[in-house]
């Protein structure tokens, strides 16, 4: 029984990590995640998965939960680009929505200033 277990681990092991991989998540963003700006024209997310560009969504919205991007985003392979005019000097609050090529879902926000 021993014996089963111990090759068992490594195999579930692996199962679980493959299963982790499947999913699209935030690896960076530009601006950086809390960070602040002196300007910028776009927002980019960098995935850790390739995108689905039909079902993938990236919005900017100001303080008062206004959308303030352009609404053109691009999708291509891990990365996911929305423009933003020049914005004001406050914060904002960016919304992803992701879906890998596997058509996992995952969707998370962050925040950047801009003085």
């Amino acid at each position: 029984m021993k014996s089963i277990r111990f090759l068992l681990i490594p195999f579930l092991s692996l199962a679980v990590c493959s299963l982790a991989q499947a999913h699209a998540f935030l690896d960076h963003a530009d601006p950086r995640v809390g960070s602040t700006v002196t300007a910028l024209s776009q927002v980019t997310v960098f995935m850790t998965e390739e995108l689905e560009g039909a079902f993938s969504k990236l919005q900017v919205f100001d303080a008062k939960g206004t959308e303030v991007d352009k609404k053109d985003v691009k999708v291509s392979g891990a990365t996911m680009t929305v423009s933003v005019p020049k914005l004001g000097a406050g914060t904002y609050k960016v919304i992803w929505k992701a879906v890998a090529t596997d058509t996992h879902k995952t969707n998370g926000t962050f925040t950047f200033t801009v003085q």
